[in-house]
């Protein structure tokens, strides 16, 4: 694949991506638009490090697997270095600067003489399914939406799946905390002020203090996202474009349930939707070891982002296209994880 940089504006910041297109392949071609979970935040989709305390995060070059798939079967990507990482200017953003900085991206990209601008999808991965979403509200121009990893149920549902199986596990025995005080600190702790910090949210306070030890944390608080009408569940409704569903059969971060809540709320209203439970992988749609605390200790360790990713997710993803966009050459081409 081929690979063009550009910049595009977002309200007052200048944020810089990658369009990827396919080697050797001539005229515009469809394009997918790939947008950021909580777990990505450069336009290759690696997690940076952050505050949390962790002190190396693996690299998995998330958005550039995808790339390299979906180039190789016949389509361009665009990615993007969230706003405040790479090459992006201004601050970390929030969910709702997330969907305006989508939203420019999506606008960027129709007007690319590499991209036939009527065959655009959208993929949300994670957090950036409920980005998708928001963006379904102000854009009519995606013909199609792959939603992977998404969130359906209410997000303080989602916190307490995430950091009470870590406060869980470091309490079982001394040598559970030791292991979790080494490789997952932010998490143990938030696990243990998780309860506190929701009351502290419905309190109208607007931030709250992390501290665990010798770590301390100061979490902005945005009640929004708890807030019923901001509800996951809700944002689906803006979605009416034929859509995949996808979900990882082992997923630790957000139950494999909500694909199933995904897929009824759009077939209720009749919106073209298909689902695909990828078997033996997780949040990322990597391989799973088969027990359930090697699981548990690769997630909070972020170990996991070390192993090969699962074929059949690429595939779905490609199949799904390529009977949506007409592509005759999108069936069953991939290049090796």
């Amino acid at each position: 694949m081929r690979e063009h940089t550009v910049a595009f504006v977002s309200g007052e910041l200048t944020l810089e991506g990658v369009l990827r297109v396919p080697e050797g392949v001539a005229g515009p071609r469809p394009c997918v638009l790939l947008i950021h979970g909580s777990m990505e935040q450069d336009r290759d989709g690696n997690m940076l490090p952050t505050r949390h305390g962790r002190r190396e995060v693996p690299a998995r070059n998330f958005f550039v697997h995808i790339s390299s798939r979906l180039c190789s079967a016949g389509y361009a990507t665009f990615s993007y270095d969230r706003r405040g990482f790479g090459a992006s200017e201004g601050e970390p953003g929030d969910y709702f600067t997330d969907v305006d900085d989508a939203m420019a991206a999506l606008e960027t990209v129709a007007t690319r003489p590499e991209v036939d601008h009527d065959r655009i999808a959208v993929f949300g991965q994670s957090a950036g399914v409920y980005t998708a979403s928001l963006l379904a509200r102000r854009s009519r121009l995606p013909a199609l939406y792959i939603l992977s990893g998404g969130l359906f149920s209410e997000y303080r549902d989602m916190m307490s799946f995430n950091y009470h199986r870590a406060r869980d596990f470091a309490l079982q025995s001394p040598e559970h905390l030791k292991w979790a005080e080494e490789h997952d600190p932010w998490g143990l702790a938030l696990g243990l002020h998780l309860d506190d910090m929701f009351r502290a949210i419905e309190n109208g306070r607007e931030e709250y203090v992390v501290a665990y030890g010798d770590w301390s944390w100061n979490v902005d608080l945005d009640a929004r996202v708890y807030a019923e009408e901001w509800a996951p569940a809700r944002q689906f409704y803006h979605i009416d474009r034929p859509t995949l569903v996808v979900h990882g059969e082992n997923d630790l971060n957000v139950p494999p349930r909500d694909a199933l809540g995904i897929l009824e709320a759009l077939r209720r209203r009749d919106v073209p939707v298909e689902l695909a439970i990828i078997p033996e992988a997780d949040h990322s749609f990597q391989h799973t070891p088969p027990d359930y605390e090697t699981r548990v200790r690769e997630r909070m360790s972020l170990a996991s982002f070390e192993r090969p990713y699962r074929d059949e997710y690429f595939d779905s993803m490609i199949d799904f296209l390529g009977r949506k966009f007409g592509v005759s050459d999108a069936s069953n081409r991939s290049l090796p994880a």
